[in-house]
């Protein structure tokens, strides 16, 4: 209100305040924004060595991330550092935000002959180098 009342140059008080509806607005669950990504081209990085991974997933970033704890990701956490609880949202980051299927893809291919991840079993997305 205050902003209002230096821009307009009169002094507006509000007549009336709801309490119910302040508490009602309010946000229940913050999620940080990555997780909610879905159609994206992602890359993990571990924090405790130099070991990296480069995936798409057409789903929600958090529930890629969560089936990871079965893949190759996974499998280096528990090898080389004894625990797969070290799995954590912080070690992904979004590369790019794709529209289709087809363009995460195509850009998971040119991110993993780019980037060399040393997890990813394959060195480029098959079904778009068909294409290509």
């Amino acid at each position: 209100m205050r902003d209002l009342s230096s821009k307009i140059g009169i002094d507006v008080q509000p007549v009336y305040t709801s309490k119910k509806l302040e508490q009602d607005l309010k946000l229940k669950e913050i999620k940080p924004r990555i997780v909610n990504q879905h159609s994206v081209v992602y890359c993990f990085k571990c924090d405790l060595c130099d070991s990296n991974y480069v995936g798409y997933t057409t789903r929600h970033l958090f529930q890629r991330i969560a089936d990871h704890r079965y893949s190759a990701i996974g499998r280096h956490l528990r090898d080389a550092h004894g625990n797969i609880d070290l799995l954590n949202e912080s070690q992904f980051r979004m590369l790019k935000k794709c529209g289709t299927k087809w363009d995460c893809l195509v850009y998971e291919m040119l991110y993993i002959r780019t980037i060399r991840p040393n997890l990813n079993t394959q060195s480029d997305s098959i079904r778009a180098k068909l294409f290509v």
